[in-house]
């Protein structure tokens, strides 16, 4: 009996193990589409913070994290998050982020060209949970190791089509 409920445990844990491993997250470092403006500024208090505004509702912040030096954040004209850009940190202390982190990079649609050490992974995420559709895209100029993390909303084509 033991043997078996060892094995029933052993096989939940691969299977959840695998799940996760494949899983790609819908935010960044609390950052999520689904927050207020003003939720989404009082999490960038928190860790960091505010540094400029730029065009277009973009601003910028500096937060404090292992891996990150920065986020980008940049609001519509309804105040709704359009997307969300981690920075990675340059220093030597720095915990660099590989891409494998974000996702299986065998699935991600690969945009750049590593022949000139440009790396650019997408993930297409459907619409889930109250979650919009997202594209998340992991770009760098290492083979292994991530530059910049971005979480932008795909607009949804039949609002969009009607405007």
């Amino acid at each position: 009996m033991s043997r078996f409920l060892l094995a029933g445990l052993m096989s939940l844990a691969c299977y959840s193990a695998g799940a996760s491993a494949q899983e790609i997250q819908r935010q960044v470092l609390g950052i999520h589409f689904r927050l207020a403006k003003e939720d989404v500024h009082k999490r960038l208090k928190e860790i960091g913070s505010f540094v400029r505004a730029e065009r277009k509702g973009q601003e910028i912040w500096q937060v404090r994290d292992a891996s990150f030096s920065h986020l980008i954040v940049a609001f519509d004209k309804n105040a709704k998050l359009r997307f969300v850009t981690a920075v990675s940190r340059e220093d030597p202390e720095a915990k660099r982020v590989p891409y494998g982190q974000i996702g299986n990079v065998e699935k991600a649609r690969q945009a750049g060209d590593p022949g000139i050490k440009n790396f650019n992974y997408e993930w297409d995420l459907p619409s889930q949970d109250g979650h919009p559709h997202l594209l998340v895209i992991a770009r760098g100029r290492d083979s292994t190791f991530l530059t910049t993390y971005s979480l932008k909303k795909v607009p949804d084509e039949s609002v969009e089509g009607k405007k």
